[in-house]
């Protein structure tokens, strides 16, 4: 099966059938997968995570703030701000922090649009990514 990795943080925005025009958030490694999961029909393909480092919280919120303010400035629809990605998403050590920022940003630029998670689940035990999930759409 062939895979496919995302090569930024920010991409799209993509037309999603379920949710519109969904602009990408990727917190995980731009060059490997990274989950607690190997699903075979995982789109990423299997996990390579050896060595794999996350992408730092600053290079993250730099990289949102760039990609959703250039949306708002050149007119592009944007319906929902999906974290995504390579990987499980509530996996980055500061997800939380993360949402929080893009909650922040997305009220500032784009405030009709939502916020959505593609996520495993896996995670639920963690307090953080269940306070965080709970502030999503």
């Amino acid at each position: 099966m062939a895979t496919f990795l995302f090569d930024d943080i920010v991409f799209g925005p993509i037309k999603s059938r379920r949710l519109g025009n969904s602009l990408g958030v990727n917190l995980l490694p731009l060059n490997a997968k990274i989950c607690n999961f190997n699903c075979g029909y995982c789109e990423c393909g299997w996990n390579d995570s050896k060595g794999q480092k996350f992408p730092k919280y600053e290079d993250i919120l730099s990289r949102l703030d760039e990609g959703i303010r250039q949306c708002k400035d050149e007119n592009i629809a944007v319906d929902v701000i999906t974290f995504a990605g390579n990987g499980e998403p509530t996996m980055h050590p500061d997800f939380d922090k993360i949402v929080d920022a893009v909650i922040d940003l997305r009220n500032k630029y784009l405030p009709e649009a939502k916020i959505a998670v593609l996520t495993n689940a896996f995670y639920l035990h963690k307090q953080s990514v269940v306070n965080a999930l709970q502030k999503i759409d």
